[in-house]
């Protein structure tokens, strides 16, 4: 109903009426380590989004009818694909607090350091340093408890992709959590010696900033480029246009059914199907050199990569680099809870992974199996594209309007 027919590439008007009702209007704060939108603030903002336009607007905020109030890259360009720039989604998402005037319940630059349950009693006060007691094994289950979320407040103006500086500390106490963290803080590692050399990175962001600041250029050895994903594909599109040569090194054939590339449209997609040609051999750039069935072995200080073919694990080859970019997935950044959270996923004991391993939750509430009054929503529990988190969202929200009515 939201978007009917989108399945199909229909771009069809919402069949809802949102409406505001201040009535069932809850309280409630949203802590973010940077600006609005979240890890789109940190992207490269010439990149185009994967989900046609309209999928990354929010309630009651036509996103073309916004594009072309701002007259923005897609409403000029009149791209016949309809996808957004990553600038405009997150300049979207900004102005869409300011129109419906919810601003004031953002946070910015609140880094969380622990969420944990304490005591909903005065009793529950350590005598010596006046904080809230941690809730323990030995109180009963019915207890009344509140989730005490405490943190740091940081400098959001950095931009070198390093952890902002900390600040004064914070904390706040509520009756229910909502964790959307989304699942991109702690770059995938190959696991590999020499991986923390100062020419090897792990992320688009770091890549860009290089290319940026002249440290890498069309006169630099090869950049090494490792992974098959969307991210490795946005690496070497961005080294292609600035007429760097790339090394691409891939563990699976170009003919591999899991490649993301094969369920992309071609009308839709021309660039990343652009990469999918290169990788295949059927299209040949002197800039370009794919290692299908290849890892990385070993990453030397003389900026030479060992990779070893897998289909002969005998043959090693070295290449010479300016610059090795790690770009293969991405998990969340769960320091903050209990056990880093993972007693909350569907495989208990393992780290949180939104294709493997999600937090379990309920399918219509979004509370947690395992941690009634906590919630999960987006990529944490599954749901990786936007325009699933508006589900997500009605979901958690009619949850907690219907816990304070008592049913």
């Amino acid at each position: 109903m939201l978007h009917p027919d989108a399945d199909h590439g229909a771009l069809n008007p919402s069949l809802l009426t949102w409406v505001y009702d201040r009535q069932h209007e809850i309280p409630h704060l949203v802590l973010g380590k940077w600006s609005p939108g979240g890890s789109w603030q940190q992207m490269d903002g010439n990149l185009q989004t994967i989900s046609i336009s309209n999928w990354m607007e929010l309630p009651s905020l036509p996103l073309q009818k916004w594009l072309n109030k701002k007259k923005t890259s897609v409403s000029e360009k009149n791209r016949k694909d309809n996808r957004a720039t990553v600038a405009d989604v997150r300049n979207y998402y900004c102005d869409f607090l300011k129109e419906k005037n919810i601003y004031k319940n953002f946070r910015n630059g609140y880094l969380v350091s622990s969420v944990q349950k304490v005591l909903d009693t005065c009793e529950g006060i350590d005598c010596e340093s006046g904080e809230a007691m941690p809730c323990c094994q030995n109180v009963k289950a019915d207890h009344k408890f509140l989730w005490e979320v405490r943190g740091h407040k940081v400098d959001t103006k950095r931009r070198d992709g390093q952890e902002p500086f900390p600040h004064e500390d914070f904390c706040f106490q509520s009756n229910s959590v909502v964790l959307a963290t989304g699942t991109t803080d702690l770059p995938n590692r190959l696991g590999t010696t020499g991986e923390n050399l100062p020419y090897v990175v792990h992320s688009l962001k770091a890549f860009e900033q290089m290319i940026t600041k002249k440290e890498i250029a069309s006169d630099s050895d090869p950049v090494v480029v490792v992974g098959a994903g969307l991210s490795a594909a946005d690496a070497i599109l961005m080294a292609l246009e600035n007429d760097i040569s790339v090394a691409h090194v891939f563990r699976v054939s170009p003919n591999d059914s899991s490649l993301v590339f094969k369920k992309l449209p071609l009308s839709m997609y021309p660039e990343y199907h652009r990469v999918y040609s290169l990788m295949k051999g059927k299209e040949v750039n002197d800039l370009y050199k794919p290692y299908s069935r290849h890892q990385v072995e070993d990453l030397q200080k003389d900026n030479k990569v060992l990779i070893k073919c897998l289909k002969n694990s005998c043959n090693i080859s070295t290449l010479n680099t300016s610059l090795a970019v790690v770009l293969i997935g991405a998990k969340p950044n769960l320091a903050f809870l209990p056990q880093e959270g993972k007693y909350l996923g569907t495989i208990e004991k393992q780290s949180i992974d939104s294709k493997h391993n999600p937090i379990q939750v309920d399918p219509f509430s979004y509370e947690a199996i395992k941690e009634p009054g906590m919630y999960a929503m987006g990529p944490l529990m599954g749901d990786n594209f936007v325009r699933f988190a508006i589900g997500g969202s009605l979901g958690i929200t009619n949850h907690l309007i219907m816990k304070a009515q008592g049913k």
